[in-house]
């Protein structure tokens, strides 16, 4: 009884003063370290990664021990997803009596050593995974043609293959004994982050993470063009082109009409025949250019040219050309062509131009007239005459009294057309009160007439003096 009480403190004694030891397993120079994220269970192995480049190639590596230094016996074991589920964990190296186990040029991977401590023959496991980044950009290949550029991104391995062929994935060998679960995400996501970038700012580019740059419509300016691949381990992959001449060619212009015929030129698409118009070119990355008017289809059909102006000129001789030729009623449709002559690229923008068809609206005609000196109503003239009359090439007003005799005429521009005042013949005398016929001839540049209906009819001049 008196033994028993002597072993007891000695016991509790050697269980506080023992120190806690364990099992741990590392990977000298890894560059990124992270923990599985296994489906099953609670426990987690270690992820390695080594980044292995062209100027400096570098391999896996590990080292065991336990915590306290205690000597050994180990045995190290890789991962084989190809041979049945019972036996995947393949020994491949032994090493005894040592306070520690190092390998060195290992090969992607899960590994497992199994420790047993000499001193009490413990026995603990521990499980990691390698990996060896040797990602690289290969090439960047460039498409540039005139409509579109495309840069493809080529890699080694091709991110077809790093899904897959698993070249990051690794198993849930925690799982259960029937089936270890491949876990994938850092393949599939290798390039998930990509950034794509222009040297000229004046060239936009897409935000979409792609392995291909794709610029639609091509660009206006010379720029290099750069990708950076910031994969899940932070490594950063990066490469950039040459400076990549922009051979596509883009028409843009600024139409002027000059809608009073008097050189008062207005931005504009259309007017009052015969309509004259000038061209200033604002096309970019263009050599040569042109501009060509396309007739009215009616006027084509009626024997006219299909193109009734073109002419060509330098890009920085394109400003403030007038054509020769005026536009009569209807539709035209303007083309402006520019061209990048050492690509053969071209481009074209068209505006259309509407040409007002002749007309005098007769309700504009007034039926009363008072020229009394009062300031109102003292003229007979076809009211808002600048929005009324449209395209009118040629214009005559007769006024006639009840007995036939003429008292008024003017030919001439209807525009300019001011009105009777209701002199006797553009005389001082002053026509007396009463009914009064008008008749109205006039021809439109569209070669339609104004002479009959409502363009005949009568007023009333009435002083009220």
């Amino acid at each position: 009884m008196r033994r028993l009480l002597y072993r007891i403190p000695l016991l509790v004694i050697l269980v506080v003063l023992s120190p806690l030891t364990y099992a741990q397993i590392s990977a000298p120079g890894r560059d990124w370290s992270d923990t599985t994220k296994y489906k099953t269970g609670t426990i987690q192995d270690s992820i390695f990664v080594f980044f292995s480049t062209p100027s400096s190639p570098k391999k896996g590596a590990l080292k065991a021990k336990y915590s306290d230094g205690s000597t050994s016996n180990f045995q190290w074991y890789k991962y084989d997803p190809t041979k049945p589920l019972a036996s995947r964990f393949v020994s491949f190296a032994t090493e005894n009596g040592v306070t520690e186990s190092s390998l060195t040029n290992l090969d992607k991977g899960g590994y497992k050593v199994i420790m047993t401590r000499t001193s009490d023959l413990a026995v603990d496991s521990s499980s990691c995974w390698v990996f060896i980044d040797s990602v690289k950009i290969t090439s960047l290949n460039v498409d540039n043609r005139c409509d579109f550029l495309e840069i493809v991104t080529n890699t080694l391995p091709t991110k077809l293959s790093i899904i897959n062929f698993s070249v990051f994935s690794y198993w849930d060998f925690k799982s259960s004994t029937s089936y270890h679960r491949p876990i994938d995400g850092l393949s599939r996501d290798y390039f998930k982050d990509i950034v794509w970038q222009s040297s000229n700012p004046q060239i936009p580019v897409s935000s979409i993470s792609s392995l291909i740059l794709t610029i639609v419509p091509a660009p206006l300016y010379d720029s290099k063009y750069s990708i950076t691949i910031t994969n899940p381990f932070g490594r950063v992959l990066s490469g950039e082109t040459s400076l990549l001449q922009a051979i596509a060619a883009k028409a843009d212009f600024d139409l002027y009409v000059d809608k009073d015929g008097n050189n008062t030129w207005t931005s504009g698409d259309n007017g009052e025949a015969p309509l004259r118009l000038k061209f200033d070119t604002k096309s970019i990355n263009a050599d040569s250019i042109y501009w060509q008017i396309i007739n009215d289809v009616e006027l084509f059909k009626k024997g006219g040219d299909s193109i009734i102006w073109r002419e060509g000129y330098l890009t920085a001789n394109g400003l403030g050309i007038i054509p020769d030729d005026k536009l009569l009623p209807g539709t035209f449709n303007v083309e402006h062509i520019a061209v990048k002559v050492l690509s053969g690229c071209r481009d074209t923008m068209s505006v259309y131009v509407e040409v007002d068809s002749s007309f005098i609206k007769p309700d504009a005609i007034p039926n009363v007239f008072s020229p009394n000196g009062d300031g109102v109503n003292d003229y007979f003239v076809v009211k808002d005459i600048e929005n009324n009359t449209a395209s009118i090439k040629s214009f005559k007003i007769s006024v006639l009294s009840r007995q036939g005799m003429l008292v008024y005429s003017y030919s001439g521009n209807a525009k300019e057309w001011k009105g009777w005042d209701g002199k006797m013949n553009g005389s001082k005398r002053d026509a007396p009160e009463g009914i009064y016929f008008f008749i109205i001839e006039a021809k439109g540049w569209d070669d339609k007439s104004f002479k009959r209906g409502a363009y005949k009819g009568f007023f009333y001049l009435y002083r009220g003096n």
